[in-house]
């Protein structure tokens, strides 16, 4: 599976005007170009567990996958796939190469840029694949090998996607896949985080008065009680560096820093809004209250004035809830809990100020006051400048507040231009503008977040424009291939997985219209939500959110110090933190799952996105201990002869060592004589296997 590390010169130019030039460019389009240049390349072929559909079901097969680096590069993934699969594999290298490089930048003992490198990878299975992202983790982990020249387990084989955070993404077939990787000699898989259960359908027959009914029940079982029949052991790993050390030995270490989630700064920039919007909800909710009470409201039909009554005991929780809150010093979730109250209170008020107006102009004058509000809010949105790493959480956050506002005023104009007597709905339309209404106001709260803290690193436009376009596309993928899981699955994949799904393709249509007009800010985190909710999708398979909920706690958390580490803070992963301990507080498990899952989604991504050289490091930790799995009796029987063979080996191999270092001494002194040494980087029992030697050996 491994092969050794390989640095070979081809070609060296001298005498040529294009020197530092790669071999491959052309000046014109048309015109060709003649040049040399000087190549070094790496390359390893590893495997990649995949499932395949056969006249029997759904079977385990491997495929290989050979990463090459090159230099004279500048970054170009190449991809090379036979048969295709049904999910397009370049994504996935795309984001393999840019967590690999992420991390080697940040290596403050590494003096390699990844930049300057293409990655080519070649892909080949004997059998058409089910799916694609699922080799994203291995293709990461060999990219990084290759750039660090660190050598590869052969023994380890790995199955999940990657994340843009750097997290391992769920995937299918794992007892299948473990079965392929048996069949090359495997003795450890590692799978994702989380998924060491799967579910398994057994079919059985019940004879009830006669008659045979098949009855499916689901059946709970542990991977790594599967994987014992092949004396296989089963390692989860929850992100790149885990999967990293178990292959390796060796991980990355980010510099130390204080814990805390919620710091200094953090409150510094929410507390006054959580205080200010307070204030702002009391204010509304006792306005509402006595509009409420001035205000006669039909009993027919009857959902109206229960509509509002209900509405208004909402907001006089939500109210208590924020206060609640923010005396816990919980200032994110204060502000969303005001921030209902306030959408409540003004919907009350309009339908007060409805029911006590005569003027047949009221709804298209209030129609065209809230216009005219999302209009204002909606420029200061498009025309707020992205200039790092901070503006882009707080443009960002704008924008999608901005793209929310807008749909639902298209709705509210649709239904009211098409209105009927009967079909009309006064309470919903009033809803709808006073939810605009607000949504507007809060655009410029988080523009004013932003301000708060110190830009860290340089974006501008073309960088946020292609960051939305790589995280739409791993989205799409990891969409896709949810949907292919859960579709193996067919009804037995629950509510919730499904549930998950169609939010995550949902939110991906909002992301694409976004970046359609020209809000790449919010198409961005768009996306990692969309890629949260589908990775869930999969991830809650068999389980409940509560049993995940520690893991998804305890990883945001990492990596929003991991953040933190490189100057920069992620007050959007910070508050969706903040919001999932309220939710959890309240039992709302699955909600609280989503958004430790989005900060931590949040946090990763931008760290990993602004690379900065020195703020970690990677050093050998060792090989990682694996338990024995296999039976240590047929060892004890035999030891006699064991160590019998290895003395006569060593005795053997001394002698044959003596005879080769003679002759290979005075033969190199022969030639030192005759002739000035010339450096080889790499000897030639060295030189990189070819992926047609795979084959060859396999099929002996």
């Amino acid at each position: 599976m491994i092969k050794k590390v390989a640095l070979i010169i081809i070609l060296v130019s001298i005498f040529s005007p294009f020197l530092n030039q790669p071999a491959y460019s052309a000046s014109n389009p048309g015109e060709l170009y003649q040049g040399e240049a000087s190549i070094i390349y790496r390359n390893v072929t590893v495997y990649a567990p995949a499932v395949a559909s056969s006249g029997s079901g759904y079977v385990g097969v491997l495929s290989t996958i050979t990463v090459t680096i090159q230099n004279n590069g500048s970054g170009r993934v190449f991809v090379d796939t036979l048969p295709l699969t049904q999910v397009d594999m370049q994504g996935s290298a795309r984001l393999a190469v840019k967590v690999a490089s992420a991390l080697v930048r940040n290596a403050a003992n590494s003096d390699i840029d990844p930049s300057t490198y293409d990655y080519f990878f070649v892909v080949r299975t004997d059998s058409p694949i089910i799916g694609g992202p699922s080799a994203g983790a291995i293709m990461t982990v060999a990219t990084i090998s290759l750039l660090q020249g660190w050598e590869m387990s052969n023994k380890t084989v790995m199955t999940g996607m990657i994340n843009p955070d750097g997290s391992i993404g769920p995937i299918g077939g794992i007892p299948q896949k473990i079965d392929a990787a048996n069949s090359v000699g495997a003795t450890h898989f590692l799978i994702p985080e989380g998924q060491g259960r799967y579910t398994e359908y057994v079919q059985t027959i019940e004879r009830i008065n006669g008659w045979d009914r098949i009855v499916t029940t689901p059946v709970t079982r542990k991977i790594s009680e599967y994987a014992e029949q092949y004396n296989m052991a089963v390692t989860e790993v929850a992100d790149i560096n885990e999967a990293l050390e178990n292959f390796t030995g060796y991980r990355f270490f980010f510099n130390e820093t204080e814990g805390k989630i919620t710091t200094e700064d953090y409150i510094n920039s929410m507390k006054p809004l959580a205080t200010s919007l307070l204030n702002d909800a009391r204010q509304a909710f006792n306005n509402a209250t006595s509009n409420l009470e001035n205000t006669t409201i039909p009993n027919y039909p009857y959902t109206i004035r229960a509509t509002v009554n209900d509405r208004y005991a909402v907001a006089e929780v939500r109210l208590n809830e924020s206060e609640e809150w923010f005396n816990k010093g919980l200032y994110y979730t204060s502000t969303s809990k005001s921030f209902n109250t306030l959408i409540l209170s003004r919907f009350i008020t309009y339908s007060c100020e409805f029911f006590n107006s005569e003027d047949d102009q009221f709804f298209d004058d209030l129609l065209t006051e809230v216009q005219n509000k999302y209009n204002e809010a909606n420029e200061l949105a498009q025309n707020s400048e992205i200039t790092g790493f901070i503006s882009l959480q707080s443009v960002g956050a704008a924008q999608r507040r901005a793209s929310e506002a807008k749909r639902t005023l298209e709705a509210a104009i649709n239904s009211y231009e098409n209105r009927n007597p009967f079909s009309f709905d006064t309470m919903d339309f009033l809803y709808n503008l006073a939810f605009v209404f607000e949504r507007c106001n809060s655009i410029s709260w988080w523009l004013k977040i932003g301000c708060c803290f110190n830009e860290t690193g340089n974006l501008d436009k073309e960088t946020v424009e292609n960051l939305a376009l790589e995280y739409l596309e791993e989205a799409e993928q990891s969409r896709f291939y949810s949907s292919i899981i859960l579709n193996e699955i067919g009804s037995t994949a629950g509510g919730q997985s499904l549930s998950y799904l169609s939010y995550a393709e949902d939110i991906l249509t909002h992301a694409r219209d976004n970046l359609d007009k020209d809000l790449p800010a919010a198409a961005i985190f768009d996306s990692l939500e969309a890629t949260v909710r589908a990775n869930l999708a999969i991830e809650i398979l068999g389980a409940e959110p509560i049993d995940k909920i520690d893991l998804a706690r305890e990883s945001a958390s990492n990596k929003i110090t991991n953040s933190r580490n490189i100057g920069i803070e992620p007050v959007l992963a910070v508050s969706y933190y903040e919001y999932g301990e309220s939710l959890y507080e309240e039992s709302d498990f699955e909600n609280a799952l989503l958004y430790f899952k989005l900060g931590g989604m949040i946090a990763g991504s931008i760290g990993l996105t602004n690379a900065t050289s020195g703020t970690a490091s990677s050093r050998y930790v060792g090989a990682v201990k694996i338990s024995a799995v296999a039976s240590n009796s047929w060892l004890n029987e035999n030891i006699d002869v064991i160590i019998s063979i290895c003395v006569i080996s060593v005795i053997g191999g001394i002698g044959i060592g003596l005879i080769i270092g003679s002759i290979s001494y005075k033969r190199d002194n022969n030639k030192v004589k005759n002739q000035k040494t010339k450096r080889k980087d790499f000897i030639d029992n060295e030189m990189p296997r070819s992926i047609q030697d795979y084959y060859k050996k396999k099929n002996k």
